[in-house]
C-alpha cells in the first residue's frame, strides 16, 4: 500500500526546495525520512535542520504516520 506524507519546509529550505512536498513513499520514522530527503534533495546534507512532527521537535526514532504534520526547520536567527 502506498503512503503519502505532506512535508512543509521553512526558511531558506523553502526557497531552495519547495514550500511543501507530498511524498509517495512508505517511511517508518524520522531517520528514514531524513535519509530519503537527503538522497533526493542533496542540499539537505549541507544545511543543519530539525524535523518537527505535529509541532514537536522529533528524534530519529520517532514514528511517522500518514496524517502527521511534518515540518523541516533550518537554523533560525533573529532578534
Amino acid at each position: 500500500m502506498e503512503t503519502h506524507h505532506r512535508v512543509t519546509f521553512y526558511g531558506i529550505l523553502q526557497e531552495r526546495i519547495a514550500r511543501e512536498l507530498f511524498l509517495k513513499v512508505s517511511l517508518k520514522n524520522v531517520s528514514e525520512m531524513r535519509s530519503y530527503l537527503e538522497e533526493n534533495y542533496p542540499i539537505l546534507r549541507n544545511i543543519p535542520y530539525l524535523v518537527a512532527i505535529n509541532r514537536t521537535i522529533s528524534s530519529p526514532e520517532n514514528p511517522i504516520t500518514p496524517n502527521d504534520n511534518i515540518a523541516i526547520l533550518p537554523p533560525f536567527s533573529g532578534g
